[in-house]
C-alpha cells in the first residue's frame, strides 16, 4: 500500500493553529486542510491521493490545463484564506507533496531558522500585482503620425508606399517611447508605498498588450494607499492609451513563497 501523501500549501505561525483548525478550510480534491505544527511553525496540509500526486502522474497532470486550473485554483484559495485569517503565510508554489505527516515536520525541523526568518520578512505584508496594459483604442495619435497620413491620403502609389513604411517607423518608435514612460511612471508609484518591487521581464511584441507587470510587496494597511497612487497615475497624460490594473492582497509568492518540492523516497 502507498503511503499517504501529503499535499503542503503554506507555512505559517504556529501561534495561528487555532484559528486555522476552527476555519475548517476545504483544499485540493475537496480534502480538509490541516495545521501540522512544530516548534515555532505551522503547516497547512491535506492528504492527497497517490494515484494523481506521486511524482509520475503529477508531471503527467501538469501538462493538463484542464486538470490543472481547478486545482490551482483551490490552492490559491486556501493560501488566501490562510493569509486573511494569520495575517502572514509563507505560500508554496503548486505541487508540493511529502511523505505523510512526517516528511512535512522534516521540513519545519530542518529548515526551522530560515522558515522563521522569512515569516518575519513578510509578517503583516502582502503582494500586489500592478500591471499596465496598451489600450490602443484609446490613444490619440502624434502629431507626426496625423501629418504624414495626410501626405498618405493625397501622395501617389509609390510614395504613399514608402510614407507608409516611415509612418511604421514613427509608429513603433513612439510606442516604444510611451512604454517607456509609463512603465518608469509606474514603477515610481509603486515603489514609493512598497517595501519591495519586483518587475517581471516581458516580451517586447507591440502585437502583445502586456506592456509591464510588477509584484509589490507592502504593508496590509497600505493597500488604500496603493491603489489610490495607481489611481492617480491612471489619470496622467503618460498613461493615456493604457489601462493599469491592481489586483490583490496575495500572498507573498514573489518574495516569501517557496519553490515546488516532491516526495522525498521514505
Amino acid at each position: 500500500m502507498s503511503e499517504t501523501l501529503r499535499y503542503l500549501y503554506a507555512i505559517t505561525d504556529a501561534r495561528t493553529a487555532p484559528l486555522v483548525a476552527a476555519n475548517e478550510l476545504r483544499g485540493i480534491e475537496g480534502a480538509p486542510v490541516e495545521p501540522l505544527v512544530e516548534g515555532r511553525l505551522l503547516a497547512a496540509t491535506s492528504v492527497v491521493p497517490a494515484s494523481d500526486y506521486e511524482e509520475g502522474p503529477l508531471n503527467e497532470h501538469l501538462q493538463d490545463l484542464d486538470w490543472l486550473a481547478p486545482r490551482a485554483a483551490a490552492h490559491q484559495g486556501v493560501n488566501s484564506r490562510l493569509l486573511e485569517i494569520t495575517g502572514v503565510v509563507l505560500p508554496l508554489a503548486f505541487g508540493a507533496i511529502y511523505r505523510g505527516s512526517d516528511g512535512v515536520r522534516s521540513l519545519l525541523r530542518s529548515r526551522a531558522e530560515e522558515l522563521r526568518d522569512r515569516l518575519g520578512s513578510v509578517d503583516g505584508r502582502a503582494e500586489w500585482i500592478v500591471s499596465v496594459e496598451r489600450d490602443e483604442a484609446s490613444a490619440a495619435a502624434s502629431v507626426a503620425l496625423r501629418e504624414l497620413d495626410a501626405e498618405i491620403a493625397s501622395a501617389p502609389p509609390g510614395r504613399a508606399f514608402l510614407l507608409g513604411k516611415r509612418r511604421d517607423e514613427v509608429l513603433r518608435d513612439e510606442r516604444r517611447a510611451r512604454d517607456a514612460a509609463i512603465a518608469e511612471g509606474t514603477a515610481a508609484a509603486v515603489e514609493a508605498i512598497g517595501e519591495r518591487v519586483y518587475r517581471e521581464p516581458l516580451i517586447d511584441d507591440p502585437t502583445i498588450s502586456a506592456v509591464a507587470r510588477f509584484s509589490v510587496l507592502a504593508e496590509l494597511g497600505r493597500e488604500a494607499e496603493l491603489g489610490a497612487a495607481v489611481g492617480r497615475l491612471g489619470l496622467t497624460d503618460i498613461s493615456r492609451g493604457y489601462r493599469l490594473r491592481l489586483s490583490g492582497p496575495w500572498p507573498a509568492y514573489r518574495f516569501g513563497g517557496l519553490p515546488r518540492e516532491h516526495a522525498t523516497p521514505a
